[in-house]
């Protein structure tokens, strides 16, 4: 039986980079999610300095596809930062960025590749988001990859936070190509029955950020077990669709802290039926 991929995420990457893939790669992770561009909540993230928002340098991108090539880490998404929606401009300069993505994911040959819908204003509607994510498939359709919309949290730039707003969009859009990738923290800021949530949009799952919450929500990011999330039933539902797993937890936490992560969820995936 085919098992539930739980990878690591360049998230909480430390230097040496070489170093710490051996320490992830001795730990047993043989999958890994790259944060290529980070997502940050002020406006000059989307003028000319595009390297600011870099979360990985060309260095460390090269050694990993050394790693990759030679079969010892497989890539299984990348996240290519926001898609803001606020004016044509900043859209085009969001697709470009993602194209940019794209193509160093597709040299990886890496499946899916996440964006988040954004915007600097807190009344944009569902069909602005339809809209401006039409135009992202439009410009990227031709590459072989899953391109799948982040949701986001209560009090941040990243726009799409209810269930069902996630589930109109991507009917909406109706397109083979665009699904989900659910971020649990995020979730929770939302409903704090994170099974409840993503029962709402199940069918366009491709890829999950998975951490843990305090129920205050002042602790967010925290290995799995050290906050207030039921994960029993939610984690059912991952081990019979085989939905892949990015371990994403607070960027300070090394090498051991994934492991420990990873061992919970999957002494957690060992206990629950399908």
């Amino acid at each position: 039986m085919k098992e539930t991929i739980i990878a690591a995420s360049t998230h909480n990457i430390k230097k040496p980079f070489a170093g710490w893939l051996r320490d992830i790669y001795s730990l047993g992770f043989r999958h890994l999610d790259v944060e290529f561009f980070k997502i940050v909540d002020e406006p000059y993230a989307i003028g000319s300095n595009i390297g600011k928002l870099k979360s990985i340098d060309s260095d460390a991108v090269r050694e990993l596809k050394h790693w990759v090539e030679n079969h010892m880490m497989k890539v299984i998404s990348f996240e290519a930062g926001s898609l803001l929606i606020d004016d044509d401009k900043k859209l085009r300069k969001s697709i470009a960025r993602i194209h940019e993505v794209i193509s160093i994911a597709v040299s990886f040959k890496c499946p899916i590749v996440s964006v988040t819908p954004s915007s600097f204003n807190e009344n944009v509607s569902r069909e602005d988001i339809v809209k401006s994510c039409r135009v992202l498939i439009d410009e990227c359709s031709s590459y072989n990859v899953k391109l799948s919309l982040e949701n986001g949290e209560v009090g941040s730039i990243k726009i799409l936070r209810k269930p069902e707003d996630i589930s109109y969009v991507i009917e909406k859009v109706d397109s083979p190509i665009l699904g989900v990738c659910l971020d649990v923290a995020a979730a929770a800021t939302i409903d704090f029955n994170i099974m409840s949530y993503a029962s709402q949009f199940t069918d366009y799952i491709d890829i999950i950020h998975v951490n843990d919450v305090t129920r205050d929500l002042k602790f967010k990011n925290l290995i799995v077990g050290l906050g207030d999330l039921e994960f029993n039933s939610f984690m059912s539902l991952v081990k019979k669709r085989k939905i892949p797993m990015v371990i994403e937890i607070y960027s300070g936490y090394g090498p051991v802290d994934l492991y420990l992560c990873k061992r919970q969820i999957e002494k957690i995936l060992r206990q629950v039926s399908c």
